[in-house]
């Protein structure tokens, strides 16, 4: 592993939002778009937030924001329900118009603006946020993300096809984007074609990923897999990022710790995935 690297760049600072809309987007994940009240979080694609009520009556937890930035200023965070989970059970509960509290940005799960090689992005659950972002990233010209036109690969893990989300979206960017490809595999479906956990698969799905940057995001269990499996098939280990989702992280009260790089270093804590 890479030495932690501290990002001194970018300053975090509290934000104001409200709820615009909430779905559940799969048995256990409600999806909420966020719009703000006044200052627009900046952020970039792959960055997470600190996100409570206004008050504070909950725990502050980190959730990754799972769109790229819009001109609107709108915040997409996917909230796994965490049986005891105070956080994510309120985020169940609230309502539309209900403002909340945004601190941030945080996180080094990015790609630099200048980077030409394919991206292969891999998320299980909850993970899909920074990913989904990434994609929504380097699939806009008019970002700087997307001038270079990579070949972007998004491989997803659900657990059934419930589980998938934004699976429509994604296979109508396969047949409308010549550079996206979108697979998907469902562990505890064996009517989906691919049905077995994303570092089985790695080996047989690429013949290689000599420089590929690669992106892995979900349960810690997952990330890490998914690196072991990436490297001997000849990924750099500079060039794979990961972002680990824990079920129950501590709060952090009094001070926010130095953000460390993805570069194989330990990722912030993410209340939820499956």
């Amino acid at each position: 592993m890479t030495k932690a690297v501290v990002v001194t760049d970018t300053q975090w600072d509290t934000y104001r939002y409200r709820v615009r809309s909430a779905a559940m987007v799969t048995p256990v994940i409600r999806e909420l778009w966020l719009e703000p009240i006044g200052e627009v979080l900046p952020y970039r694609p792959g960055q997470y937030i600190l996100f409570a009520d206004d008050r504070y009556a909950v725990p502050q937890r980190s959730y990754s924001v799972a769109n790229a930035p819009r001109a609107d200023g709108r915040l997409s965070v996917l909230v796994t329900l965490v049986p005891g989970g105070r956080t994510s059970t309120w985020a169940h509960e609230i309502s539309v118009y209900d403002e909340v509290s945004v601190e941030g940005p945080f996180g080094t799960f990015t790609t630099p603006d200048e980077a030409t090689s394919p991206v292969l992005l891999l998320g299980a659950g909850s993970g899909l946020a920074p990913v989904r972002a990434l994609a929504e990233a380097l699939l806009d010209p008019s970002r700087p993300e997307g001038a270079a036109g990579r070949r972007v690969t998004l491989f997803f893990s659900g657990r059934t096809a419930r589980d998938a989300i934004d699976r429509e979206r994604f296979e109508e960017w396969c047949r409308n984007v010549p550079q996206f490809d979108y697979r998907l595999t469902c562990t505890r479906d064996a009517r989906e074609q691919r049905h077995t956990r994303i570092p089985a698969l790695l080996p047989g799905e690429f013949e290689t990923l000599r420089g590929v940057e690669v992106f892995a995001a979900g349960p810690s269990g997952f990330v890490t897999a998914c690196q072991a499996a990436a490297e001997p098939l000849g990924a750099a280990t500079v060039d794979i990022r990961t972002e680990e989702f824990f079920t129950d992280p501590a709060p952090w009260y009094d001070t926010v710790p130095p953000i460390e790089s993805a570069y194989g270093a330990r990722a912030p804590m993410q209340e939820g995935s499956s």
